[in-house]
Order: C-alpha cells, then sequence, then structure tokens
C-alpha cells in the first residue's frame, strides 16, 4: 500500500482533477510517480518510479492516466523510437485504444492524444 500523504480518488476530484479510476491504489500510485517526476527524485522507498509505474499497472490495468504517464515517460526518457520497438509502438496502441474505449474526461483524452501524436514525432 502506498503511503497515505499522495492523493486518492477523491483527493483528485477535489482539485478538480477526478480521474477514471476507481482505485484509490492507482490515483495514489500516479501522484507518486508525478510526485518522483516533478522533484527529480527516485524515491526508492516507493520502488522508485519504474516499482510505482509496475505497480499502477497491477492497481488497475486498464487505468487510462496509468498508462498516459507510463507511455509517455518512456517516449520522452529513451533513444527508442515506436517506428523501431514494437513493444513501445504496442503501448502507444495501448494507450490509444483504452482511451477511445472509455468514458474519460476530456483531459485525459488530451493526454492520451498528445501520447500518441508525441510517438509520432
Amino acid at each position: 500500500m502506498i503511503a497515505s500523504s499522495f492523493r486518492d480518488c477523491q483527493a483528485w476530484k477535489d482539485e478538480a482533477l477526478p480521474l477514471s479510476t476507481s482505485s484509490n491504489e492507482a490515483s495514489k500510485l500516479y501522484d507518486a510517480i508525478l510526485t518522483q517526476y516533478v522533484k527529480w527524485r527516485n524515491d526508492e522507498t516507493l520502488g522508485g518510479i519504474e516499482g510505482c509505474i509496475s505497480a499502477i499497472q497491477t492497481a488497475d490495468p486498464n487505468f487510462v492516466m496509468g498508462h498516459v504517464i507510463s507511455t509517455g515517460l518512456e517516449l520522452i526518457a529513451t533513444t527508442s523510437s515506436p517506428r523501431l520497438d514494437e513493444r513501445l509502438a504496442s503501448a502507444v496502441r495501448r494507450t490509444v485504444e483504452l482511451a477511445s474505449s472509455q468514458d474519460i474526461s476530456p483531459r485525459e483524452k488530451l493526454h492520451a492524444k498528445a501520447v500518441e501524436l508525441f510517438s509520432r514525432g
């Protein structure tokens, strides 16, 4: 279980940034990933960014913003390209498919679209 200091579903709603997951664990992990990224600090007590990404996929495998952040971070952090790396291309496609098949907020749709566009260069 991730620390209680990170935002759960209700806390995101209270900030007018609702997430389309019912998993408080996924919401907190999303916050933990964002926090580590923004602070430019891999917090080993949380498992680092990679550990949190793995945990978020387990907490809610269909959480669009979980896919957005994990795929987006990989796209900006790697020298690989979805054109050359089928696994990365598949992650982009999965993110886009999830976004188009769920009732998510316009903000979340825009994040998924940004990942798609960024993957194309």
